[in-house]
């Protein structure tokens, strides 16, 4: 008897077992129809970069004092050897700094480089 209802108690297991078994959801393909292409390097479109610096000399002959004063950047530009010094985003804080320095330099003034080009301050603050 034992038996028997050992083999009754499998069977309804394995009945119920069969029963519950979950069916799976079909899979839907996904169709790509536009591929997306990454730019190279020189391809990469950026916005122009602006930003004001302190000229403090442009001079025929290259000067070694001037070349060698903390961060400042010399350009060559027609004839000329210039010296800028500062990078600003702001014409305001541009204008600050070449207040504090206007003693030393007397004839610095501020130039708007656009991509490192200069532009007049007109231009700049348009």
């Amino acid at each position: 008897m034992k038996n028997l209802l050992l083999v009754f108690c499998c069977i309804i297991f394995l009945s119920c077992s069969k029963n519950e078994k979950k069916e799976e959801a079909p899979i839907e393909k996904i169709e790509v129809k536009d591929s997306i292409t990454i730019p190279e390097k020189d391809e990469i479109i950026t916005a122009p970069k602006l930003v004001f610096t302190v000229q403090i000399a442009a001079l025929k002959n290259e000067n070694e004092a001037l070349a060698n004063l903390n961060d400042v950047q010399v350009f060559q530009e027609d004839s000329f050897t210039k010296y800028r010094i500062g990078s600003f985003e702001t014409y305001l804080e541009a204008q600050n700094f070449r207040n504090q320095i206007r003693k030393k330099y007397k004839g610095a003034f501020i130039q708007a480089l656009k991509n490192n080009n200069p532009i007049s301050i007109q231009e700049a603050l348009q």
